[in-house]
């Protein structure tokens, strides 16, 4: 249930309170055991950090297997779209794709809600 402090406001109050105690099962979003068996090939054929590896930080173990394009973007489960990553790498990129996404859906209703406000 929602209290209200003496900074929240009115709109606070009608918010629904994120769930953060219940994580979605990994296979149910997709990451099965086609995800796991390809995710145990990429990490002993490249048991290093990509990034890493790039950055000449030398060979930092990868524990992720990364999608390079995102499936929410049209990426692929191909070996071809995986890449290892240490978990600074894998958290980064996920936060930098993650707000991608909220700009994009933000930017999406903005220009929905300016499009209803124009109709004659």
């Amino acid at each position: 249930m929602l209290t209200r402090t003496p900074q929240s406001s009115e709109h606070d109050m009608d918010k629904k309170p994120h769930n953060w105690g219940r994580p979605i099962a990994p296979a149910l979003r997709g990451y099965g055991t086609a995800h796991q068996r390809m995710r145990r090939r990429m990490l002993a054929e490249e048991p290093y950090c990509r990034q890493c590896r790039e950055e000449g930080r030398g060979n930092v173990p990868a524990k992720f297997a990364d999608h390079i394009i995102p499936r929410c973007l049209g990426g692929s489960d191909d070996r071809s779209n995986y890449q290892p990553l240490c978990r600074d790498h894998a958290l980064t990129k996920t936060g930098k794709e993650g707000a991608m996404m909220r700009h994009a859906k933000r930017r999406a209703r903005a220009r929905l809600a300016e499009a209803n406000e124009v109709k004659p």
